[in-house]
């Protein structure tokens, strides 16, 4: 029975670091500035899934930003896929730059591909 509960105890302290730090990754809006923000930019990498789709862009100072975009899914269903944007291709990021930290990092609402425009947060525009 001891050993039950240890285990039982074990399990519960398991899921609840678990649960911490999926929490902790998804961190929504509240690290990124209230003030909109734009950026052209040229595509140095992509990723694309989970936790969220990704770009890499190297603006015209040199300096790198990742540029986080949304959930998988929601960016499937606004259109946008890996087949959209290519290493070496130019494009326009709007949303808020991260407000914390001297970095380069921006949570992007909408992306402009060429003529394309897709709207990744349609209730946030």
């Amino acid at each position: 029975m001891n050993t039950l509960k240890t285990a039982v105890k074990l399990l519960c302290g398991l899921v609840l670091v678990s649960v911490a730090t999926i929490s902790s990754a998804h961190h929504g809006w509240t690290w990124y500035g209230n003030e909109p923000f734009e950026l052209t930019a040229t595509v140095t990498d992509k990723h694309f899934g989970n936790p969220h789709d990704r770009l890499t862009l190297m603006d015209a100072e040199g300096n790198e930003w990742d540029v986080l975009l949304s959930p998988p899914g929601r960016s499937r269903r606004a259109g946008f896929t890996g087949a959209e944007v290519e290493v070496g291709d130019t494009v326009t990021a709007f949303g808020h730059r991260r407000s914390e930290g001297n970095n380069f990092e921006m949570k992007t609402e909408r992306i402009q591909v060429g003529e394309n425009l897709y709207n990744l947060y349609p209730n946030r525009s």
